[in-house]
């Protein structure tokens, strides 16, 4: 087992003006229980996927900008949002491929560029001492929907912008890998509106599934997962993040139970095309009931570790040992823990805490 003395996983963003300050806050603690150390998606990544409306598609010759946000919006009440960033549904960026098009490519969308930029910070500061020897860089990646289905409203457009981000994301990929040694990379898919095209039967009709893509979306998942995972070389651990939102530490759709998570686990150890390290799976702060994870009873995942998003800052150590009870009276797999969801809509202040919080769970689990 790829992860056996791994039983942390940082989910993906965390707070910090750049790179550097994310590795320096996180590696020391718990670098050495951790599947990899990410670089916290700093700047105008800390609003995740957004940024690639002003600096990808609006720029595009193909594509036709609807809605963007609103550049008269009250700066009394907004005055430190960018005139990019929406500040509600009705101020978000929408997108049409012009009349004609029936196929667009991209150049870049710039993961490669990040994660390489931040790789030189990583061994800077393992040289350094901060990082110690053996800690992964670990590269968080959206996973097609989310570049595509927030911004589009009609399947035509959806079909068409997903296919060339598919195909732009795969040429991220084969660059990240290319140029960071497998020993020193960590790679994980962010899987969110695959994650709510699954769950959204009861949701069609409002925000954020105000329209429904055609098709299955389980096996337009597999189809994606099938194109992408079998790029990354088998000597890096692979996983995904199975995210449910966080606006303001809620999320958009709220899991009935794992019943998707555990399909969409199923079906991407199944398609592959190679070996599927760990998988995360939130769980949230009020439940703690047999019926949530009654659905486990279904993986079928092979060895593949589960990171379970129990850890919540606001009932730490307590909560989360009750969570986990619960869990462990339906799984006896190998597993580690994780939050619900990235940290980088949380307060500054608070991660200290909750990296340490983290240390003091994992420092309790059964080896």
């Amino acid at each position: 087992m790829v992860l056996r003395d791994k039983p942390i996983l940082v989910v993906g963003s965390v707070p910090g003006q750049n790179a550097e300050e994310v590795f320096r806050l996180v590696a020391p603690e718990i670098g050495d229980m951790a599947v990899g150390i990410t670089d916290g998606e700093p700047g105008y990544r800390a609003m995740w996927v957004v940024f690639n409306a002003p600096d990808v598609y609006e720029p595009h010759p193909d594509l036709e900008v609807l809605n963007k946000p609103n550049p008269d919006r009250d700066k009394t009440v907004f005055r430190d949002v960018p005139d990019w960033l929406p500040t509600s549904w009705e101020d978000m960026w929408h997108f049409k491929v012009r009349d004609g098009v029936e196929q667009i490519r991209f150049e870049t969308i710039y993961y490669a560029r990040f994660a390489l930029d931040s790789y030189a910070d990583f061994c800077r500061l393992r040289d350094e001492g901060v990082i110690k020897p053996g800690v992964r860089f670990q590269v968080c990646l959206p996973f097609p929907e989310d570049f595509t289905r927030w911004c589009t409203r009609t399947n035509h457009d959806f079909e068409i912008m997903t296919e060339a981000i598919t195909e732009v994301l795969g040429r991220e990929i084969r660059t990240i890998v290319e140029n960071i040694p497998n020993d020193d990379l960590s790679l994980q898919f962010d899987v969110c509106w695959e994650v709510f095209a699954c769950a959204a039967d009861d949701y069609l009709g409002r925000e954020p599934m105000p329209w429904k893509a055609e098709g299955d979306p389980f096996e337009r998942f597999a189809g994606y997962m099938a194109q992408l995972a079998p790029l990354i070389p088998e000597g890096v651990p692979l996983g995904m993040h199975l995210c449910y939102g966080d606006l303001e530490h809620s999320h958009l759709i709220e899991p009935d139970d794992l019943g998707v998570s555990v399909k969409m686990a199923n079906l991407a150890v199944k398609h592959a095309g190679r070996r599927f390290d760990y998988v995360q799976m939130a769980v949230p702060r009020n439940r703690d009931d047999d019926a949530y994870f009654e659905p486990l009873k279904d993986l079928d995942i092979g060895d593949t570790r589960i990171y379970i998003g129990l850890v919540h800052y606001t009932d730490g150590v307590e909560g989360a040992m009750k969570r986990l009870q619960t869990f462990r009276r339906h799984y006896s797999g190998d597993y580690g823990i994780a939050t619900e969801c990235g940290w980088g809509r949380r307060k500054p202040e608070t991660i200290g805490q909750l990296i340490r919080l983290h240390r003091e769970i994992a420092s309790g689990l059964p080896d």
